[in-house]
């Protein structure tokens, strides 16, 4: 059985390894094959440096990598051409001086690729030469044309790590920014010089300024065509990866089918087009199948700090919104230079993903893709609410929950919730009813439920749901009034008949929230 490629970046070393290598071959022979100029956004941790390296093999003309690929047979010249690499994210500064140091020795690593460092670092006098950024780029390309007599790859990977890393200081940001432009400026004029262009990203760039000269690149990002070029689909999951799913399988006491259930509810559906077509958290599923376990791998390593600080920018922000959005396309085209609008950020980070698409309306319908996320992004949310050790990570306040609700206890849950919110520091006497409802959707999905806010029926909207193997936890909350108002409602409403083929035992629960008191201060429960 071979190993599996868990935390490898570099597609030689996978395959000199003889680790697992889901072959994308035959989409990066297409890539190729079409235009020149490409753009490719996908979350962190997503394999986009490894799509880079396997590029990189690929104009290097390594054949021998390649043995037993779909691209083999596909390709049949294999001509050597020279690649230049440009890698930002290893940068976790959001000082400008180590920044701009930082890409200057990513330039340097191409100098001396290229037999330039001598000439780039000392002039005839023993002093630095005072050689822009644009300048190093554009000779590294040129000489990398004269020596080989041939046309350049340029690979661009992780373009907006220094961005990121300055979100929310605009002053730096901004100063980022005039580098970073400076450093890509002279890309547009270089096309001759210029065989291939691939750059990647987590935020899209048709906005950005940075890129503002490159107007001919091609975003993929969106295009069903290469939808599964980055992760890994569940045919994937059943074929390259069969022995270490048929393993896992084994380690749970369960059929192949039902391991597969498992994993597609912990970490797969991610679409990045229209298609119905998912795939796999690729981290997530190569450490789960690994280990033989159901731990949220990815959100614990991928949780950018930029997130954490635009939520805290972002008090307003209801989880009930992030269920169901509808969203234009044009809308995933968030700048990232001035952050307005968190959810194409959200969606661009892995925390959302496209649910379905509305081509009348030419409207994309995102919400959360997996159990995985929707932990991760609550626990996030516990973070931004929560600014200080209130002993949320108690165990046994977390072990009260899961029993209570395991249980079938919702007079023990609530009992629990009432107490722990007492503890919360929160930031105003007038919080809405949404915040408290933010809380408590934050405190389930990280006890590991499944939970969902403001359900659609045909008389209105249920506040929230909580599914247990055994029973549906339906939730109606009141602010400053009364929990037999709550309970009302969801009589009313017939918010029950919604569940009514579930054949589980339905909870009905209203509750009160007191502003006074920044806690509930009653339920009913029938």
């Amino acid at each position: 059985m071979k190993g599996l490629p868990i935390g490898i970046q570099t597609f030689s070393e996978i395959i000199n390894r003889n680790n697992v290598y889901i072959d994308k071959t035959e989409l990066i022979f297409n890539l190729v094959s079409d235009m020149k100029y490409y753009f490719l956004s996908r979350p962190r941790r997503f394999g986009k440096s490894l799509l880079v390296s396997t590029l990189q093999s690929y104009f290097e003309g390594k054949k021998e990598l390649f043995k037993g690929t779909k691209i083999e047979k596909l390709e049949q010249e294999w001509t050597e051409y020279p690649v230049v690499t440009l890698s930002f994210a290893k940068c976790k500064s959001d000082q400008i001086d180590v920044i701009v140091k930082f890409v200057s020795i990513v330039l340097s690593e191409q100098e001396v690729k290229f037999g330039l460092k001598n000439e780039m670092e000392f002039s005839d006098d023993g002093k630095k030469p005072d050689i822009n950024l644009n300048t190093r780029l554009e000779r590294i390309i040129k000489t990398a044309y004269q020596q080989s007599g041939r046309q350049v790859v340029l690979l661009i990977d992780e373009y907006d790590a220094l961005m990121l890393n300055t979100i929310t200081d605009i002053p730096t940001q901004d100063a980022v920014r005039v580098h970073m432009n400076n450093l890509f400026s002279p890309i547009k004029d270089l096309d001759p010089f210029l065989k291939f262009v691939f750059i990647t990203g987590i935020t899209k760039l048709s906005q950005m300024s940075i890129f503002s000269t490159l107007n001919n690149l091609t975003d993929i990002s969106l295009l069903e065509s290469y939808a599964t070029i980055c992760g890994f689909t569940e045919e994937e999951l059943r074929t390259e990866l069969k022995p270490h799913l048929d393993a896992f399988a084994k380690k749970f006491g369960c059929t192949t089918d039902e391991a597969v259930t498992k994993l597609k509810y912990r970490f797969d559906g991610y679409h990045f087009s229209e298609s119905e077509t998912g795939v796999f958290n690729p981290f997530s599923l190569l450490k789960a199948l690994y280990e033989k376990k159901f731990e949220n791998y990815w959100v614990r390593t991928s949780t950018p700090s930029s997130l954490i600080a635009l939520l805290r920018q972002n008090n307003d922000l209801q989880i009930c919104e992030l269920e169901n959005i509808y969203m234009s396309s044009g809308r995933f085209d968030m700048p990232i230079e001035r952050v307005t609008d968190i959810v194409p950020f959200l969606y661009q980070s892995g925390y959302l993903t496209i649910k379905s698409y509305d081509p009348e309306f030419d409207q994309y319908i995102i919400g959360f893709p997996n159990q995985e996320v929707r932990y991760g992004f609550s626990e996030s949310l516990i973070k931004n609410y929560i600014f200080q050790d209130i002993g949320y990570g108690n165990d046994i306040f977390r072990r009260s929950v899961v029993t209570s609700v395991k249980e079938d206890n919702p007079e023990f849950l609530l009992q629990n919730l009432q107490t722990f919110l007492r503890k919360i520091p929160y930031p105003n006497a007038d919080a809405p009813e949404w915040y408290y409802q933010n809380l408590l959707y934050a405190i389930l999905a990280t006890c590991g439920f499944t939970v969902q806010s403001e359900i659609r029926t045909s008389a209105g909207r249920i506040d929230f749901a909580l599914f247990s193997p055994k029973s549906i936890f339906l939730f109606e909350f009141k602010l400053n009034k009364t929990p037999e108002e709550a309970l009302a409602q969801i009589n009313e409403k017939d918010y029950a008949d919604k569940f009514s083929f579930e054949g589980k035992k339905v909870w009905k629960i209203g509750v009160n929230f007191s502003s006074a008191e920044r806690t509930i201060d009653g339920w009913k429960i029938a």
